[in-house]
């Protein structure tokens, strides 16, 4: 490795650290300036949850340079794009869309243990036995199991096109989540991109063969997510009126990239190109 890239390097892992800092420290800003509900706090628990998830995936990815890359960033990306959505679509209104949130997983994880009853074998029933009653410990500890309804359609009642539309980010879900849901469900316009190449053999009428493609390296991917934590950083702050002192992670970054634009050649031009 030359001496300027063992440079740029270091400098882009320092950076990395101290956005990973950044972005827990926002969000430990926000939980404590939001007000405790003590007779509603599930709606608490949901916003404050689905924060905490959009903080673990950014941080997760940033912590994580070998797969700045088109074959598994986009997965992180496609699940923050997916729990914006669902937390500004919640915050319209939070106590009841919250419950609902809550209620449906609930029924999720019920049907989950009934499937895990039904498909015992023998020779594993004790070690299903184990999963089955830590799992049933965990769904009656916030509602009986024998309350708790099976739900198998939309959690919402509406697909995410039109939550997403409610919710004011119909230019997310039609550049970033509809894009990226090809990565996630390998349809063919991801995979016959990353996941094929052309023979050269022309008797073979130059027909494309699987690969696995070496995709390159892109912190711009890093700097897609802070806008992705920053979009629901922002509208937590919008619903609740909340002044953070804590920069939003998408400025911060952006004014770190600015300062090594020279050495890291254009990563905040590619970023700011994606919703």
């Amino acid at each position: 490795m030359a001496e300027s890239d063992a440079t740029c390097e270091e400098q882009l892992l320092k950076v990395v650290a101290k956005y990973i800092d950044i972005v827990r420290e926002g969000l430990d800003e926000r939980w404590k300036s939001i007000a405790n509900e003590l007779y509603e706090p599930e709606s608490q628990e949901v916003i404050g949850s689905l924060l905490a998830r959009q903080a673990t995936l950014t941080i997760q990815l940033a912590c994580a340079p070998q797969i700045w890359n088109g074959h598994i960033a986009p997965l992180i990306l496609r699940c923050m794009t997916d729990a914006h959505i669902t937390l500004a679509w919640i915050l319209k209104d939070p106590i009841d869309r919250a419950k609902r949130y809550i209620l449906y997983g609930l029924g999720q994880e019920k049907l989950y243990i009934e499937h895990l009853k039904a498909g015992k074998t023998s020779g594993e029933e004790s070690e299903v036995d184990q999963l089955i009653e830590v799992r049933e410990g965990w769904l009656n500890s916030q509602r009986h199991d024998a309350l708790t309804e099976v739900d198998v359609g939309a959690w919402s009642g509406m697909n995410t096109r039109d939550m997403a539309k409610e919710a004011g980010c119909t230019s997310l879900y039609n550049y970033a989540y509809l894009p990226f849901s090809g990565v996630v469900h390998s349809m063919w316009q991801h995979i016959a991109l990353y996941n094929l190449k052309q023979c050269r053999n022309p008797l073979h009428k130059f027909h494309r063969v699987p690969t696995i493609a070496e995709a390159p390296l892109t912190p711009d991917f890093v700097y897609t997510s802070s806008k992705y934590v920053s979009r629901s950083y922002r509208v937590v702050d919008e619903k609740f009126a909340l002044s953070c002192k804590t920069p939003y992670p998408m400025d911060w970054l952006s004014d770190e990239l600015d300062k090594l634009s020279e050495t890291l050649g254009g990563v905040k031009k590619e970023g700011e190109k994606r919703q």
